[in-house]
């Protein structure tokens, strides 16, 4: 269970829309109104409401258009329904325009120059922006993840000081929530895709002031309440996928977690398992893995080994045209400072890794920089 936030902490709950209709079609949304929740989608956004039911929420906030205004009401059914909910600009989607309502295939197909910018330097990527002034038609060059670094920044200021030491549930976009992460805890733009964030899916930031840049992440892209094990990877997507486990044999709720973690794996085909030698591998492997067909197993005596091996995978595009998953048993100092370089973060002091919980860590198949799945993973919210 994540850990109760103190008196004077602020904690933000991060929630991405149900899928939606572009969702559905692989169309690019961007900020526009046109596309909204599938059934899929209500469903999805009732079963967050009832994982967070249990939550007292002080303020409510939402992007204003129709998908996840959609989805915060389907929320609300369920949860705090007297708490009113309010609408804010700062958390439309990142802007797209020309791309918005185009498919993912055109988009990479036909405008290959444009997309890998997107892809490799989303903090230099421009698009032309048309707006109409009077009956003149300008044309200007903006930068939209930039764009939405700025929108994001301006609305911790805003609701910050307003809401401190209280709980605020945030109903907004995959874009925007990515923004909102690395604002309050200093990821820089060029990490943008570092982060997933799912239809529905649920992250958590704890400030400990109004300050937005002394945040600290305690949970991201959990899903495990849509019945997915682990969140789904996207469409064509191999290569390599690593299920982080830290160990702290003297924690008592980290060993209760290795428990529930044997039933949450037993769906996962585990290609390899690496462990640091200090643990009593066998026992850990054998109270998590319930497998007929055990994975390779290896222990390393290296205490930096996980640096090591990121930093080597980082220097080169994987060749492989399958996925290939791996359970990697280390201790938390270990596993905090390999997703700190994954993000690109000065100092692990960012992230709030919990002992017995996991996170995900996935190399895409000819792309060097890794993308953050999860943190933190537990059955229980």
């Amino acid at each position: 269970m994540h850990q109760n936030k103190s008196f004077n902490q602020t904690r933000v709950i991060l929630v991405r829309h149900g899928r939606s209709t572009y969702n559905e079609q692989q169309r690019y949304q961007g900020c526009c109104d046109e596309s909204v929740l599938t059934e899929q989608g209500k469903q999805q956004a009732f079963q967050t409401g009832i994982a967070l039911s249990k939550i007292n929420f002080d303020a409510i906030y939402a992007s204003p258009l129709k998908r996840t205004q959609e989805t915060a009401k389907e929320i609300l059914r369920v949860t705090n329904s007297s708490v009113q909910l309010h609408l804010n600009s700062n958390l439309k989607e990142v802007d797209l325009p020309g791309w918005q309502g185009l498919e993912y295939k055109y988009v990479r197909q036909e405008l290959k120059e444009e997309y890998k910018t997107w892809e490799k330097s989303p903090h230099e990527f421009t698009i032309e922006k048309t707006e109409i002034s009077g009956q003149t038609l300008i044309k200007t060059k903006t930068k939209p993840v930039l764009q939405l670094y700025e929108q994001a920044k301006s609305f911790w200021q805003e609701i910050l000081p307003r809401h401190q030491g209280k709980t605020v549930l945030v109903v907004s976009h995959g874009g925007t929530i990515r923004a909102l992460i690395s604002t309050a805890t200093q990821i820089q733009a060029h990490n943008y895709h570092a982060i997933q964030q799912s239809n529905s899916g649920i992250s958590i930031i704890d400030f400990q002031n109004t300050f937005s840049s002394n945040a600290r992440i305690t949970a991201i892209n959990l899903t495990q309440h849509l019945d997915e094990v682990l969140p789904k990877l996207k469409n064509g997507k191999h290569g390599l996928r690593l299920l982080l486990l830290p160990v702290n044999l003297s924690n008592n709720q980290a060993n209760c977690n290795l428990g529930k973690l044997r039933s949450f794996l037993k769906q996962v085909e585990l290609n390899f398992c690496f462990t640091h030698d200090i643990y009593d591998t066998q026992l850990i492997i054998e109270s998590i893995i319930n497998q007929s067909n055990p994975p390779f197993i290896l222990q390393v005596s290296r205490v930096d080994f996980l640096d090591i091996w990121h930093q080597q995978i980082s220097k080169r595009s994987l060749k492989c045209n399958e996925l290939n998953t791996g359970l990697v048993i280390a201790n938390t100092n270990m596993i905090s400072s390999l997703l700190s370089q994954a993000l690109g973060l000065n100092s692990a002091t960012s992230l709030q890794i919990n002992s017995g919980e996991l996170s995900v860590l996935f190399y895409p198949n000819c792309q060097s920089k890794p993308v953050l799945q999860a943190m933190n993973i537990t059955e229980i919210l």
